[in-house]
């Protein structure tokens, strides 16, 4: 094995595994060159290869400690915390990709560390697979494997239990001395199409049977398993959806074989104890997606106080408050990121971000982004739709007259403004920018049931008696 994860030249070639990814309803031949996946592609290439440069010591790579190996390095979001000054380091390795893509992807290649570093920590907890779950953190911590989620069911018959819709969700037909097989679809499986393999569960629903009892890890490439995508395409003169446009896929499995050494969980008791927070995943999910949040809404920011100067409202009173409202949203995920490290509580052979920070960041960051692309639509109104021409049109003949009145204020020339106005223009009001906000708003599921959750281990730890003496 190598001593360092895999480049972006073998992300890339990884891709050519045989998978079958329908976009738009044909097949797709080359993921890495579709001009649909092109662009996530190669920025996720460019992040593996930051792992290689000379200076990524620092800021993102810790030592290799688990397993028999023991040796190379990896993403240190990838290594299970053991102290508050592991998660500092995790935090700042996080920080160093998602500034990178200044968290417009939202799967990026550490983000699924958060369950396979949380499973191998607990690895007692899931019995019989017990070998399987330390070996799958051993295999893609020294890869750094980029995994998709594939967890949440389409959305047909909710009121009924997911056992009894066996003719569309996911479940195991048959096992057999190789493995499972699998039959069934997972909805919103984001990144799926350039992801080298999807992690399998069910979650949102408390499955009854051990047929829908099913975690696994799947290679994206499996005989049976396709990826099914509709984008938005990203025209020329959308800067952030060329290079960051993921895809919500519906993945269907048509009797996939998943190798017995994949398999994670084969009961419901052990399903349900898992989506319950048994081994704490859900809250390294917190601790990742706020520092992914927080990278997102500096980028928003500078954006956004940048147009307020080409505007000449930066003085306004209106638009300050805007600006700041807009500081605070980025002050709070990063301070409730900050709490998670504070709060940390010792978890199985690990220490695990602190629970309360990790609830109180899912129950307000949706609305709070809802709020953010509100605030800035009103504020910079018309500004935002004010482009007449793209920006490679500049000097040309019908353009270069009246360049003189696309200039801006605060010494922005024409093209200073149309490319800060066309970047948050493609931020918060194109296709794009309004499927980041159904992403931020649907990323914990409905908020009611995080707001239960919180109500609930309230009432569990006898918080809420002690408050009402």
């Amino acid at each position: 094995m190598g001593t360092r994860p895999q480049t972006g030249s073998d992300y890339l070639a990884s891709l050519d595994d045989g998978r079958v990814v329908v976009h738009d309803g044909e097949r797709v031949e080359r993921v890495a060159e579709h001009p649909a996946f092109a662009g996530a592609a190669s920025t996720i290439a460019a992040l593996y290869d930051s792992l290689h440069e000379p200076e990524a010591a620092d800021a993102l790579l810790a030592p290799i400690t688990e397993g028999p190996g023991g040796d190379g390095v990896t993403h240190a979001f990838w290594t299970v915390p053991h102290s508050r000054e592991d998660l500092r380091a995790q935090r700042e390795a996080i920080r160093a990709w998602q500034r990178r893509t200044h968290g417009w992807l939202g799967r990026t290649p550490e983000f699924m560390a958060c369950v396979i570093t949380s499973m191998a920590a607990h690895a007692p907890f899931f019995g019989r697979f017990e070998a399987n779950v330390r070996a799958a953190l051993e295999r893609d911590q020294r890869a750094v494997t980029h995994y998709a989620q594939a967890l949440v069911n389409p959305p047909v018959d909710r009121e009924l239990p997911p056992d009894e819709v066996g003719d569309v969700f996911l479940h195991v037909v048959r096992e057999t001395d190789e493995g499972v097989v699998l039959r069934g679809a997972k909805a919103v499986v984001t990144g799926a199409a350039t992801a080298q393999r999807l992690f399998v569960s069910h979650f949102g629903g408390e499955v009854q049977t051990d047929a829908f009892a099913i975690a696994a890890s799947v290679a994206v490439g499996s005989e049976g398993l396709t990826v099914y995508t509709r984008g938005t395409p990203a025209r020329d003169d959308q800067p952030l959806a060329r290079r960051f446009a993921e895809h919500d896929a519906l993945v269907v499995f048509d009797d996939v074989l998943v190798p017995w050494s994949d398999v994670f969980i084969r009961d419901a008791e052990t399903m349900l104890a898992f989506n319950r927070g048994a081994v704490g995943w859900n809250a390294r999910l917190a601790f990742q997606a706020a520092t992914r949040l927080e990278a997102k809404l500096e980028h928003i920011a500078g954006l956004a106080v940048r147009a307020a100067e080409i505007m000449g409202i930066e003085e306004r009173r209106g638009a300050q408050a805007a600006l700041g409202e807009l500081i605070a949203f980025r002050h709070t995920a990063a301070g409730l990121r900050d709490a998670m490290i504070e709060q940390a509580t010792e978890s199985g052979d690990s220490i695990l971000p602190g629970v309360d920070a990790a609830m109180a960041f899912s129950a307000l960051a949706p609305d709070a982004y809802s709020r953010m692309r509100v605030s800035l639509e009103t504020t910079l109104s018309s500004a935002l739709a004010h482009l007449p021409v793209p920006l490679e049109a500049l000097g040309g003949e019908l353009v270069a007259p009246v360049e003189p009145l696309l200039r801006g204020s605060g010494g922005a020339d024409a093209r200073e403004r149309l490319e800060v106005m066309g970047e948050l223009w493609d931020a918060i009001g194109t296709g794009f920018g309004a499927r980041h906000e159904l992403y931020e708003r649907s990323y914990w599921g409905q908020p009611e049931r995080t707001h239960v959750g919180i109500l609930g281990l309230a009432r569990a730890d006898g918080r809420v008696d002690r408050w009402r003496r």
